[in-house]
């Protein structure tokens, strides 16, 4: 004879009709809620946005990225193995960043379809002179203009028009995030002013100069004194 649990225990073990709906409203609330302020929640992968969102470069950096939001592979000559990228907030030494890196795209989908025409690229450090203190923030470490993307050069965007030379970072205090972004230009001929180093804001510089974007990006660690 098998073992048989009694009427009264079943009732109390059987969910209610009230705590499945007050699930499935938690659910369907919940879930896009997080999304909202942790990424996009129309985007099929959020998983890049979610990235930048735990860093905290959005909002310290950017508001927001589009769905097509796509990864930047970056790799250090100074960095072994060469043939691995820099991952998402990887530490790194500051000598292993003296050299300005290789620089592609690298995308879930058909890349191709999602990048045509030229673009620029800005890599900011946010955290100057010291994450706890931001006086300086941004400071601007190098900016490319007039990329153009062809995947038969393995996505290579790091010789174009540069605006301002590559600036190693050199932290003075704490850890800073060194922070990678490819913008959309509206055509092909864009050669702005170099700006100052310091005090510098991408999200604004974008707009002047009606970039779209960011379009890729990454970050990076690099802690002073290491």
């Amino acid at each position: 004879m098998g073992f048989m649990i009694p009427a009264v225990m079943k009732k109390k073990l059987r969910p209610s009709f009230g705590i499945l709906r007050f699930m499935v409203v938690l659910i369907a609330v919940v879930v896009p809620a997080f999304f909202a302020s942790h990424g996009n929640a129309q985007c099929l992968n959020p998983s890049p946005e979610l990235l930048f969102y735990r860093g905290g470069i959005i909002p310290d950096v950017i508001p927001s990225v589009p769905c097509e939001f796509q990864q930047l592979q970056i790799y250090y000559p100074d960095v072994e193995p060469f043939l691995f990228p820099v991952s998402f907030n990887e530490s790194l030494f500051q000598n292993q960043t003296s050299l300005a890196p290789h620089v592609e795209v690298f995308g879930d989908g058909d890349v191709n379809q999602i990048f045509t025409g030229c673009y620029t690229l800005l890599m900011v450090d946010p955290d100057a002179p010291s994450p706890t203190n931001t006086s300086f923030s941004e400071v601007i470490h190098w900016i490319v203009t007039n990329i153009p993307f062809d995947l038969s050069i393995f996505s290579e965007i790091t010789t174009a028009n540069v605006v301002l030379p590559y600036l190693a970072p050199t932290p003075i205090a704490g850890r800073h995030r060194y922070t990678l972004l490819l913008y959309e230009q509206t055509n092909c001929s864009f050669f702005p002013p170099a700006p100052g180093r310091i005090l510098f804001n991408a999200t604004a510089f974008a707009s002047l100069n009606d970039l779209i974007g960011p379009v890729a990006g990454i970050y990076f660690g690099v802690t002073a004194g290491e």
